[in-house]
């Protein structure tokens, strides 16, 4: 019976018209030619996706690849089991100082400038910790910290969340040059973390003035300022963890330094700021204003630092809270001609103290000058209020002492260079 209808299936076939069966079977020849398209197109874009994430990975990868002899683990690998690093796309509220000794005096102290600096960036950001990384190891920091006598010291050493990390430092690049400032080690620390972990770096005279989270939340991956010379200051550096720009910071600073200042640093990050503009999110540029109000010259300085004998001003010099509705601002709005001393800083959410510059262009009787009877940056000087220095600082200061932090009559003797 099969036989028979499939003999009568093919008597069907065979007395069909010719042209039926020539379409028929190139209809069947091109929908077979249509699935291996498809199927090569789906192969392809199954390569390419498996392409694309081992570059990936070799990116992220690229730091193991590129650790410096002088790298060695350090504590804050544990930072690593918080969640803002896990998200590699977000920058982690994760402060990070550098704080550099000579090996013949092995001792951590800090000024009460550094102090400033510290807590602004503890009271403002509130950091899920704040790192002072240092070439001291571990014993003796702890031996430091316990046997110190210095108020500052003791103050920073007791603020929640803060670690004092032993972290190794270069004395050499790889082709043999000497790195002996220990600013320029300082560089090289700095750029390591930062690539590692992420977060915010700051130099120790980078003073906070507001909270600086609305950044973290724009998407970038890396935040920079720019200085009065229109050059990238790395004094002040947000960002992600493994970014590209930051992998390449990192593999060509040891290659482009020179055993200058600024070579393997400002203008290294300069030029990959402009690298990395494209595509879209790597770097955001703010304005001078922002990062980095003023400069490194005389006139500057004095305008950041000089005392204004029997002018304190005590009122906040950034007030963040809305004091009336806009109905009411329209109202009674105008502008303010008032010629003063009082330098405006509500463009500003971080100040830097151009330290350097400070011991450079100051001595003896000009230094005596800029900072009347105060010698320098004391604890009185600021709450003097006098300065645009003191006027920017003092709500940092001034929470020390309220709650207790910082006793009122805590006094040090300050060198006359920063």
């Amino acid at each position: 019976m099969l036989s028979t209808r499939m003999l009568s299936l093919r008597s069907a076939i065979l007395s069909c018209p010719k042209g039926f069966r020539s379409l028929r079977w190139h209809h069947m020849a091109h929908k077979s030619a249509f699935d291996a398209r498809r199927r090569n197109m789906i192969i392809g874009l199954v390569l390419l996706l498996f392409l694309f994430l081992l570059h990936q990975a070799i990116l992220r990868n690229f730091s193991l690849v590129t650790r410096h002899p002088w790298e060695t683990e350090d504590s804050t690998q544990d930072i690593k089991t918080t969640d803002s690093v896990k998200d590699t796309t977000v920058i982690p509220n994760i402060v990070h100082f550098v704080h550099l000794v000579r090996a013949e005096k092995p001792v951590i102290e800090f000024s009460f400038q550094q102090f400033i600096a510290v807590y602004s960036a503890w009271h403002y950001l509130q950091p899920e910790a704040l790192y002072i990384h240092t070439n001291i190891e571990e014993a003796l920091i702890k031996k430091t910290l316990s046997n110190s006598a210095n108020a500052y010291t003791q103050a920073i050493g007791k603020l929640p969340g803060v670690r004092i990390n032993h972290h190794s430092a270069p004395n050499q690049t790889e082709s043999g040059m000497e790195i002996s400032w220990l600013p320029n080690q300082s560089d090289f620390v700095r750029t390591e973390v930062l690539e590692r972990l992420g977060g915010i770096y700051l130099d120790d005279d980078a003073y906070i003035l507001r909270d600086l989270k609305p950044f973290y939340r724009l998407g970038f991956e890396n935040i920079v300022g720019i200085q009065s010379d229109g050059q990238i200051c790395p004094a002040v550096i947000m960002s992600t963890p493994h970014n590209n720009m930051m992998i390449a910071y990192r593999a060509l600073q040891d290659s482009a330094f020179d055993g200058t200042w600024a070579h393997h640093a400002t203008y290294l990050l300069s030029a990959l700021v402009r690298a990395f503009q494209f595509p879209a999110y790597q770097v955001l540029v703010l304005s001078q204003a922002t990062f980095f109000p003023l400069s490194w010259d005389v006139d500057a300085l004095k305008d950041i630092y000089q005392v204004h004998e029997g002018d304190g001003d005590l009122s906040p010099a950034i007030n963040d809270k809305l004091t009336q509705n806009v109905t009411d601002f329209i109202k009674n709005f105008s502008f303010d001609h008032t010629a003063s001393w009082r330098r405006d800083w509500r463009l500003s959410y971080v100040l830097h103290g151009w330290n350097t510059g400070l011991q450079t262009n100051f001595h003896d009787e000009s230094y005596t000058q800029l900072f009347g009877q105060s010698e320098g940056i004391t604890l009185g000087y600021v709450l003097t209020g006098n300065s645009n220095f003191a006027r920017a600082v003092l709500p940092a200061v001034k929470h020390a002492v309220d709650s207790g932090v910082l006793a009122q009559n805590s006094s040090m003797p300050e060198q006359k260079s920063p």
